[in-house]
């Protein structure tokens, strides 16, 4: 059975495109069949993070207008999962038959994990149209956590099964909320944190999800644990080689 996961934010800026991408590769290393859409019509980045061509003949663009299939604009990333960009200049285009045009996919996949805008205009309801199941990612502050109202909301009213919670960027400072407060303010449990760490910039800069560029960071292991979850197996304890690389890398 496909399950289709809208990943939203009230907000940008708060990592939902490197958490998109980063969970794929974990979910393939499990052996998932796994297929990642950027949803974000108007501002697409996912296809920059996993390193594919500027200039990719098609795009999901092109399907939602009705150019070419599907398949034609799915690409394969070698880490094991498949990627359908969006286009990075053409944002004149309907997002409603999303929902339409991902039949084609559906029980072909394990997972299909959406890229939503930030927001609550069209673009984002058109990707939680689109699935079954929905993400909110946020960071531990204050606007971030306000703005995640608003899309919880918006997945409410279109009935939409809100997994829960994934906190980006954390920084463990002081002025952060913490998770019983975001969890208090949200209603909904918080299922990840993710640290803030130095190697995600690096890893988006040489477009390589962190997931691989460096395995033992702890958003790797963060981002690994949510990917079982996902998948409804126990997370692996880090055992101690896992510790002793984590400290030299």
């Amino acid at each position: 059975m496909t399950q289709i996961i809208s990943f939203v934010s009230g907000k940008g800026g708060v990592g939902k495109t490197t958490l998109v991408s980063n969970l794929g590769a974990a979910l393939a290393q499990l052996g998932k069949q796994v297929l990642v859409i950027d949803g974000n019509l108007s501002g697409a980045n996912l296809g920059i993070h996993l390193g594919l061509s500027n200039f990719y003949p098609f795009s999901l663009n092109d399907v939602l207008k009705g150019n070419v299939s599907l398949t034609h604009a799915v690409y394969r990333h070698y880490l094991g999962f498949d990627v359908i960009p969006a286009s990075m200049v053409d944002i004149e285009v309907n997002p409603r038959r999303m929902k339409y045009v991902l039949s084609d996919v559906v029980g072909k996949k394990d997972f299909i994990l959406i890229d939503s805008a930030a927001g609550i205009d069209n673009e984002v309801r058109a990707a939680i149209e689109a699935s079954d199941k929905v993400i909110i990612v946020t960071n531990p502050e204050l606007p971030a956590i306000v703005d995640a109202l608003r899309v919880k909301a918006l997945a409410e009213k279109h009935k939409r099964d809100v997994l829960g919670v994934v906190v980006n960027k954390v920084r463990k400072e002081k002025f952060e909320l913490t998770d019983r407060e975001i969890e208090e303010m949200l209603g909904l449990h918080v299922i990840g944190k993710i640290p803030h760490h130095k190697k995600v910039r690096e890893s988006i800069a040489i477009k390589n999800p962190i997931f691989s560029y460096s395995p033992y960071s702890p958003v790797s292991a963060e981002v690994k644990k949510l990917s079982h979850l996902l998948a409804g197996e126990e997370a692996p304890r880090m055992g101690f080689w896992y510790k002793i690389n984590r400290i030299f890398r």
